[in-house]
């Protein structure tokens, strides 16, 4: 008789402790995904070949006016955060300029910052590029992480000037850009 009184007590205290362990339904609902007709960047602006005839920003700012079409090669950097959170907009600085990963014994957790550059060089040197719409605005959407778009990446791009002033702003929307494949170690 003390048999099947002690199996249902085991069996009562086992499902209450099953019930105990099961964790708790969510009480806040999933994140609410992008919406699939929400911005990107086209596709088509990712191009197979470097565009022709490259130069570094400080040549190209030097002749630039609003409006002209330019191609220039740099490396993605200039700030300890290159992309700008939900644009695509994103900081690159001439490959003549050594990104911190470059100079021996420098350990910078942030290589593509350039924070050993002195500031003139940096307002030479540095410019901004980003992907707009239709009417010049940057589009709503982060560009890192994009085909390859990430900090010291080597980037080839072809744009239209969209900002160039004496305060040091460089602005290209892109129209074309080639991003390189890192060499392998």
């Amino acid at each position: 008789m003390l048999t099947p009184l002690v199996t249902a007590i085991a069996t009562i205290a086992l499902s209450a402790a099953a019930f105990v362990a099961k964790p708790p339904a969510p009480t806040t609902p999933p994140a609410p995904k992008a919406p699939a007709n929400g911005p990107t960047i086209p596709s088509s602006a990712f191009v197979t070949e470097k565009p022709k005839d490259a130069k570094p920003i400080a040549e190209v700012r030097k002749s630039a006016k609003k409006g002209d079409t330019v191609v220039i090669e740099a490396k993605i950097g200039g700030r300890a955060e290159p992309f700008v959170k939900n644009r695509a907009v994103f900081m690159v600085a001439d490959r003549k300029l050594k990104s911190c990963d470059e100079i021996p014994g420098d350990n910078c957790p942030k290589p593509w910052d350039y924070c050993c550059e002195p500031p003139e060089s940096k307002k030479v040197n540095m410019m901004t590029v980003q992907f707009a719409d239709k009417d010049g605005k940057p589009l709503k959407v982060g560009a890192e992480g994009v085909n390859g778009l990430e900090p010291l990446a080597l980037v080839v791009f072809e744009g239209t000037v969209a900002e160039l002033d004496d305060k040091g702003n460089f602005v290209v929307s892109v129209t074309k850009i080639f991003v390189e494949k890192p060499a392998k170690k």
